[in-house]
């Protein structure tokens, strides 16, 4: 594993295994990772501003308390991440192209947030700010959206969602056929 301090700025980490390593209360501002692995990482405390994340696996960290503010995460394979349990006061993330699964976002403001060409697989939204978000090409497979705001969220070019409008604010979203359809299932028509 690098060698690492307690607060840490500026590096570009190559290849590197934290997986079931702990981390906990390390501060990383302006850190680019590249190729890690975090699988089964406990982040707990630990503070991640202006970070990037490139073809990282991420899988099942435990993640309580952990700040991320401005974080980008690129090809990377996120699976059972509870990222409600983060710092919410803080939390800004932009996934592009990752692949997600099982993933729960509930309870937190991701104004303006982008899911772009991501696989966001059984994954949760509940009482989820998503105003502005873009979930373009974004696979929404299995995932729910409950009590949400999704006012001017862009699902133009987004695939298999299924979103209740009775339950979410979608106003000026976007959507596009025949995807659309999945706003239907919520009113129990039948389509022939």
């Amino acid at each position: 594993m690098a060698e690492l301090s307690f607060n840490n700025e500026g590096q570009t980490i190559k290849s590197e295994s934290f997986s079931k390593k702990s981390l906990e209360g390390h501060s990383f501002n302006s850190c680019t990772f590249h190729s890690c692995d975090f699988s089964n990482s406990i982040l707990r405390n630990a503070k991640f501003c202006a970070c990037t994340f490139v073809n990282c696996n991420l899988s099942l960290l435990k993640i309580d308390a952990c700040r991320f503010q401005d974080i980008q995460f690129i090809d990377c394979k996120i699976v059972g991440a509870d990222f409600f349990k983060c710092d919410k006061t803080f939390f800004s993330a932009f996934f592009n192209n990752c692949l997600m699964q099982y993933c729960n976002f509930s309870d937190l403001n991701l104004k303006n947030g982008s899911f772009e060409n991501s696989k966001l697989r059984e994954s949760y939204f509940t009482n989820t700010s998503l105003v502005g978000a873009n979930f373009s090409g974004a696979d929404l497979q299995g995932t729910i959206f409950h009590n949400c705001d999704l006012c001017k969220a862009d699902f133009s070019t987004a695939t298999h969602y299924d979103i209740d409008p009775q339950t979410n604010k979608i106003k000026k979203a976007k959507f596009s056929f025949p995807e659309v359809i999945g706003l239907l299932r919520g009113f129990g028509i039948t389509l022939v």
